[in-house]
């Protein structure tokens, strides 16, 4: 991955689309249960930002010191450190500590996404609940995709199939965000534009407008899959 590249979607993501990242985390925030939270690949903490002020006891987490630099100076008083899903022993002290972890595009940047979940699935309480959102429909994928780490795009039956391999039991999955699905197909696998060309158009202003109408509504299909699945009680 290009973290140069990702760093600078961070950014853009945050300055151009608040009103779809607020959505976005209201919508995570619902289906989240306790007190403690972790968000893993938290990056630059663009999301954690918006529940900072929740009743939430909030820790972040990324493989990248530059992210999280970024992210304590943003957000000082919450918790954040580093590790990285596909190294168990970076992991040691927290198993068994958390009550919802939030993996918000996250998995498509990693190719051995159930190692990766089965290292959430440790995190997790009995019980414990797992958020997460992956990009959706390889008829989608794109050079940017590359460009900024993305492996695989998934299906519902496909991300289904990890999660559930990896210890969880599902309990909802949905579609979300129709009208970034025909943004990205016309910007990113037509045009073969790069993020920036979203700068030009109040893309965030109008998505978060819709998006309030999907979370009452959801829809057929969308640019996003949100799962929300629960650690197996018999599993360790």
């Amino acid at each position: 991955m290009n973290t140069d590249d990702y760093e600078k979607e961070l950014d853009l993501c945050e300055s151009n689309f608040s009103p779809w990242l607020r959505e976005k985390t209201t919508l995570i925030a619902s289906m989240l249960e306790g007190k403690k939270v972790l968000e893993v690949g938290c990056g630059t903490g663009n999301l954690i930002k918006f529940l900072s002020n929740s009743k939430f006891d909030l820790t972040g987490s990324d493989f990248s010191d530059i992210y999280l630099n970024k992210a304590r100076k943003k957000i000082p008083h919450v918790k954040f450190f580093k590790a990285n899903l596909l190294h168990k022993e970076s992991w040691e002290n927290f198993k068994n500590s958390f009550d919802s972890i939030i993996a918000s595009e996250v998995v498509e940047h990693i190719e051995d996404d159930v190692t990766a979940l089965k290292t959430i699935h440790s995190l997790l309480k009995p019980g414990g609940i797992l958020v997460l959102d992956v990009p959706c429909f390889n008829l989608l994928y794109s050079e940017f995709d590359k460009k900024i780490g993305h492996f695989k795009r998934y299906s519902r039956k496909s991300i289904s199939n990890v999660v559930e391999k990896s210890g969880f039991r599902i309990e909802k999955t949905r579609y979300w965000n129709l009208l970034g699905l025909f943004g990205w197909l016309i910007t990113f696998k037509i045009l073969k534009k790069g993020f920036e060309a979203t700068k030009k158009i109040p893309a965030g202003l109008i998505l978060g407008k819709w998006l309030k109408l999907e979370s009452k509504i959801p829809m057929p299909i969308g640019l996003t899959i949100f799962v929300k699945a629960r650690k197996i009680e018999n599993e360790t």
